[in-house]
């Protein structure tokens, strides 16, 4: 008898396997010579492949004004795919068929979703896809009815479809120059591409859990969630302090020429796509202390589940948690009268931890292969961040961006999309080893 062996491929190299592969591909269509009028090389094919797959807005190259309807096109599907994630598509195809998922599929979906609560893998998918596409279509009429009268039927059908996908995305990819700056003023365009970023930053899980709940479908009894409530109060709360702070520092700077109520509209827009990457204003102009708030606030990122990158609210909600703690002597983390678990805890300053570690080290590469002096380390540093974070903001350096540095900066936006863990985890093979204990002894600290 001949037996065959069974190879298992680990669920965090898996879903790098996957997302490397997505990019790779997308890189060989955009060297099509359909896709650019003139040309790209490969380096800023898999560079566009990559921000586009990883949702980060990065671009060495004008999407606008370099590539084809049809490089267009491809851009446009590898956010979408990228966005709501290789597993969760070939999962919802399945569920499409009827065909039952697999232990592992379902594991992945479990892991890409984080939720704790009994809910079936296959109603999760369908929910979600569902609201997606009800989200993007009702975003694309939206942005289709503002732009109809200046640019006629199919390129508004076109632009607001593509602007749609990238906002809910969290992309921050625009075919307009200047990204968003020319319709700064327009409340609609603001409106639209604001709700669209926050419904998409906030997570998966948390759409679904708000829509059910506001619908009334998890009964009388249901509650909002620990994760739920944790995410929306700290994502309200950065948005709100970073409005207020960018309206304070910049209000006779970058939006000087604006009215106050123009200028509050701005501020707020530019805290809101904090992980998306589309801007109404220069940032350049922005003074240092806006810019290393945004480097703060791209670092923590969206909600887990979500289409952003970064650390998470959550993460950080529960590191702020363990300091109030801490700071009260307390042994235990409590939030809205529950109990945070020790291993929950232990794994936030531990991505925290490899965070740093992966920006910190990418930053010190880029400062050698870019010979960059002291007037571009705030810019190298922030385009750091923003690629870690999977943002797309940037002081203007991408574009100038040596060979060596657009792959560091490529490697950077795949590592803060599938996150520092998965990235450690499918590195290390992720095997468990014998527990055991040295003897104790105590060190000073602090």
């Amino acid at each position: 008898m001949s037996s065959q062996r069974v190879i298992i491929i680990p669920p965090a190299r898996l879903l790098v396997g996957l997302f490397a592969g997505l990019c790779l591909a997308g890189a060989g269509l955009l060297m099509l010579p359909a896709a650019t009028h003139n040309g790209i090389s490969f380096v800023d094919a898999l560079f566009t492949a990559t921000s586009a797959t990883c949702v980060t807005g990065l671009m060495t190259m004008d999407v606008g004004a370099d590539f084809t309807m049809f490089g267009q096109l491809i851009i446009l599907g590898l956010i979408q795919i990228g966005g709501l994630g290789i597993m969760t598509f070939s999962t919802f195809f399945l569920v499409l068929l009827g065909q039952p998922l697999s232990m592992r599929d379902s594991s992945l979906m479990a892991e890409k979703f984080d939720h704790s609560r009994a809910m079936a893998v296959r109603d999760v998918l369908k929910k979600v896809m569902t609201l997606t596409i009800t989200l993007e279509v009702a975003g694309a009429i939206a942005l289709f009815i503002t732009w109809y009268p200046e640019m006629g039927a199919s390129q508004a059908a076109f632009y607001s479809l593509f602007h749609a996908v990238s906002a809910f995305c969290n992309a921050g990819i625009s075919l307009f120059p200047g990204s968003l700056s020319t319709h700064a003023t327009s409340a609609t365009v603001n409106a639209v591409v604001m709700i669209l970023i926050m419904a998409g930053s906030l997570g998966f899980l948390t759409i679904v859990e708000l829509y059910t709940l506001s619908t009334g479908g998890g009964g009388k009894r249901s509650r909002m969630s620990l994760n739920c409530k944790l995410i929306l109060t700290v994502t309200l709360a950065l948005t709100v302090i970073s409005t207020l702070f960018i309206f304070a520092m910049e209000r006779h700077g970058a939006l000087a020429g604006m009215s106050d109520g123009e200028a509050a509209m701005a501020s707020l827009f530019q805290a809101v796509t904090r992980t998306a990457g589309f801007t109404t204003v220069d940032i350049e102009q922005f003074s240092n202390a806006s810019l290393f708030m945004y480097i703060l606030l791209m670092l923590v990122g969206a909600a887990p589940g979500s289409v952003g990158g970064g650390v998470k609210v959550t993460t950080f909600g529960v590191l702020i948690a363990l300091a109030a703690a801490r700071l009260a002597s307390g042994d235990r983390v409590h939030m809205f009268g529950k109990t945070i678990p020790e291993e929950v805890v232990s794994r936030a300053y531990t991505v925290v931890f490899f965070s740093a570690q992966f920006v910190v080290a990418f930053s010190m590469l880029l400062f050698i292969t870019e010979a960059a002096g002291q007037e571009k380390f705030l810019a190298i540093l922030f385009e750091a961040v923003s690629a870690f974070g999977t943002v797309g903001l940037s002081l203007g350096i991408t574009a100038t961006l040596s060979v060596y540095g657009k792959i560091l900066v490529t490697l950077l936006m795949l590592i803060g999309r599938l996150g520092p863990l998965a990235v450690t985890m499918a590195v290390g093979g992720g095997k468990s080893k014998a527990e055991f204990q040295y003897a104790e002894e105590s060190v000073m600290v602090g």
